[in-house]
């Protein structure tokens, strides 16, 4: 087993309660790269075999040896669509080795995030909800709770040092007073 495929199994494997909520025993995951040429948008691209699938794939952005790339280890679904052929373009590459392949290219925004209790999200408004995330509105049950709390732990502590500082003073003091008669006893 390849680093890629090993790499893309770890992948898979955090988004698992994710599939298990959305009851889903056997999605097809890949771990993805997402690019840009200047000035145009983040693409994907599928190989053919990929989109003939007739299914959901689900992906995690990576790098090309499908190490994540996302902090957040988002997992992103693009939704089937039986007229990927028409619809999204179709480049022919050479990979390094000198080999020709064929992929479809398909804009970032066609894909959806998938959050950990299963609501779907298009990609845009994720990575606005990312940038903005949403502010509390509803008030706390004990607004006060935190400078309350605080000042009440700070003051007890207070309370047990000062009491703390003043035992060990008496005990300090016990022990000269019988340094002091010991002495006294032995100069007699």
């Amino acid at each position: 087993m390849s680093t890629r495929q090993e790499n893309q199994k770890l992948l898979m494997a955090t988004h698992l309660p994710t599939f298990k909520k959305l009851k889903i025993a056997d999605p097809y995951f890949i771990a993805k790269s997402a690019w840009a040429n200047p000035g145009e948008g983040l693409k994907v691209q599928f190989f053919p075999n990929e989109l003939k699938q007739e299914k959901d794939i689900y992906l995690e952005l990576s790098d090309f040896n499908a190490v994540s790339e996302d902090p957040t280890h988002t997992l992103y679904k693009l939704k089937y669509n039986p007229f990927y052929k028409e619809e999204y373009p179709l480049e022919q590459k050479t990979s390094k080795s000198g080999n020709d392949y064929e992929v479809y290219i398909v804009p970032i925004e066609e894909l959806t995030a998938i959050t950990k209790d299963g609501k779907e999200v298009p990609y845009n408004q994720y990575q606005e909800e990312l940038k903005n995330p949403p502010v509390e509105t509803q008030q706390a049950d004990f607004p006060d709770f935190a400078k309350e709390y605080t000042s009440v732990a700070l003051k007890k502590k207070e309370v047990e040092y000062k009491n703390n500082l003043e035992e060990c003073l008496n005990n300090i003091s016990k022990q000269l007073e019988r340094i002091a008669n010991i002495l006294e006893t032995k100069n007699k």
